[in-house]
């Protein structure tokens, strides 16, 4: 152990209000809570060539690692977009996929989606090729369909000269689930939403099985939150499918059914359910306000009604803590230093210990049972691609052997 310091062609596009009826499995109640919640939201994947093979990043576009000026825009765009129908009109979304899916074939012989997003840098490209060299090691590569979306801000927007229905944040309001600040007021979330109403459609799809949502760094602060309050559940059952915590009811669960599991890897930060911090700050006014707490959250959150069955519907989600061993710099330049920040802890490996703990006494308090598992993976830092790479990181994404995360465990990572 480590000693701690103090598109074009054939593209088509499926509304959510469509995909509620689908397989007569509509209720009024599930209509007014989609509609509600999701507008008229809609997604498709087109590279925007005719007949496109996989999209790969360029090899020279790959940047340094989070370190790098977050606020500079990128250099590379990826060449795919996620096309988001809303309301208001339509929104483009970036993206990495290592399947051609702008001609709409199906595709039978995929059985598991990793989505996987990059961190404050917003760095894709980079995010795409490391996720890729894992998924080739775990030689699962046949049967896994890997997608990156890329989060713009307006500073990238405007750089590249994007189109005014590219979607771009504010800085990294992102992080948080904030309404982008053009061309549309959606969430970060929703782009979760649309991509978990494209893997239900079974007609492209048929036999998926699986929905992996994956990230490290600042991506995984996104994802953190998402697991809590996200929709992916409620979307796959408005696709007439049923959505099963991934390792519950596993030898139950039948064609109709998506398992669902999240990956959080060293974040800076967590969404607490209560006051208590591990550090006592009590002039923080802000430990308790979203993205840390459930005070004052984003539209997105405020539009489900009573946040407090939050708690409750995420410790039933699977949701799996990767932490590295040498992640324990308390002055690492992208770790967030806010007093929110510093009151889980001094550096990312102790929050994220921390922040287990928190779940572990909360859902004994409540007697709830808790389907998170914490894994520690000794002798790696703050390294994205060590730790997607590693035993348990290949087992966590993509289903490998070698690596027994049990549900409600803490636990460290065989090397």
């Amino acid at each position: 152990m480590v000693k701690r310091p103090t598109s074009h062609n054939g593209s088509r596009t499926v509304l959510l209000s469509d995909a509620l009826r689908r397989g007569g499995r509509w209720s009024g109640a599930l209509a007014l809570v989609a509609l509600a919640a999701f507008g008229k939201l809609a997604l498709t994947l087109g590279s925007g060539h005719a007949n496109a093979a996989p999209t790969t990043p360029p090899s020279m576009a790959v940047a340094t690692d989070d370190n790098a000026p977050h606020r500079r825009p990128v250099k590379v765009i990826a060449p795919e977009r996620l096309k988001l129908k809303t309301a208001q009109g339509e929104v483009l979304v970036p993206a990495y996929s290592s399947v051609a899916l702008g001609d709409m074939k199906p595709q039978p012989g995929i059985r598991r989606a990793v989505i996987v997003v990059h961190g404050r840098l917003r760095d894709a490209d980079r995010y795409f090729e490391l996720a890729g060299k894992a998924l080739k090691a775990s030689g699962a590569e046949a049967e896994t369909l890997l997608i990156a979306p890329q989060i713009m801000t307006t500073a990238d927007a405007a750089r590249h000269d994007l189109p005014t229905a590219a979607a771009r944040w504010k800085n990294e309001t992102w992080l948080g689930g904030e309404p982008a600040k053009g061309p549309y007021p959606v969430s970060s979330f929703e782009i979760f939403d649309s991509i978990a109403a494209l893997l239900a459609d079974r007609a492209r799809f048929p036999n998926l099985e699986r929905i992996v949502f994956a990230a490290h760094s600042g991506g995984a602060q996104l994802v953190q939150r998402y697991a809590v309050v996200g929709r992916a559940d409620q979307v796959i059952t408005a696709a007439g499918l049923h959505p099963v915590a991934d390792g519950a009811d596993n030898a139950t669960a039948g064609k109709g059914s998506i398992r669902l599991r999240y990956v959080v890897a060293n974040p800076s930060s967590y969404l607490y359910f209560d006051a208590q911090r591990p550090v006592n700050l009590a002039h923080c006014r802000e430990q308790d306000r979203w993205r840390y707490g459930l005070t004052d959250p984003v539209p997105y959150v405020t539009a489900q009604g009573d946040a407090r069955a939050f708690e409750a519907r995420y410790f039933g989600r699977r949701v799996i803590y990767l932490l590295g061993g040498n992640d324990i710099d308390p002055n690492h330049s992208a770790l967030d230093k806010s007093c929110a920040g510093e009151a889980q802890g001094a550096f990312r490996l102790e929050r994220g210990n921390n922040y287990f703990a928190h779940l572990q006494r909360r859902a004994k308090a409540q007697n709830l049972t808790l389907r998170h598992s914490r894994v520690e993976v000794p002798g790696v830092g703050h390294e994205a691609e060590r730790m997607f790479s590693s035993v348990c990181g290949k087992a966590a994404l993509f289903d490998t052997a070698g690596c027994d995360m049990k549900p409600g465990e803490a636990m460290t990572a065989p090397k």
